[in-house]
């Protein structure tokens, strides 16, 4: 088997057993492991409460949010390369910000991808607080490589 195995989280519960799956497969395997955490860009599109009236305010309220997301999606790639890195495997990390299928896509084809290692799309939490947002029907038209679905 060649290539990489291509991990995608959005740092729930069940991106960190499919990551735990990812890095056992990566090491057992022998191949590299990328980590990428997707930011779909939707989420600039929300509105926000009527405290968030001006657009000096709504701006300030993004910067945070965002600053935020982007700390979040480091701790979490920074804990996957720890696991991987300290049993000897190779690994690479990195945030995209875009359109989830799209961006899976892309990443998929950018580098010979042995296995594509996914969060259960079935597991988020509420709408509100849900991460990545994916259809497996569609993805899977997609990409070319095989598809591993974490656990529920």
């Amino acid at each position: 088997m060649n290539g990489q195995i291509l991990f995608v989280t959005d740092g729930s519960p069940s991106a960190d057993a499919a990551g735990q799956m990812a890095t056992e497969m990566s090491l057992s395997l022998k191949l590299p492991l990328r980590a990428v955490f997707i930011l779909d860009e939707g989420w600039k599109n929300f509105l926000g409460d009527e405290w968030i009236n001006t657009s000096s305010t709504r701006m300030r309220f993004y910067h945070w949010f965002e600053d935020g997301l982007h700390k979040h999606s480091e701790e979490v790639l920074a804990e996957v390369a720890e696991k991987v890195k300290g049993n000897g495997g190779q690994v690479e990390t990195e945030l995209k910000i875009g359109k989830t299928e799209k961006l899976i896509g892309e990443l998929t084809v950018e580098n010979e991808t042995a296995i594509l290692v996914l969060p259960n799309p079935h597991v988020t939490a509420p709408a509100a607080t849900a991460g990545l947002r994916y259809n497996l029907h569609s993805l899977a038209k997609k990409v070319k490589c095989p598809i591993y679905i974490g656990p529920k």
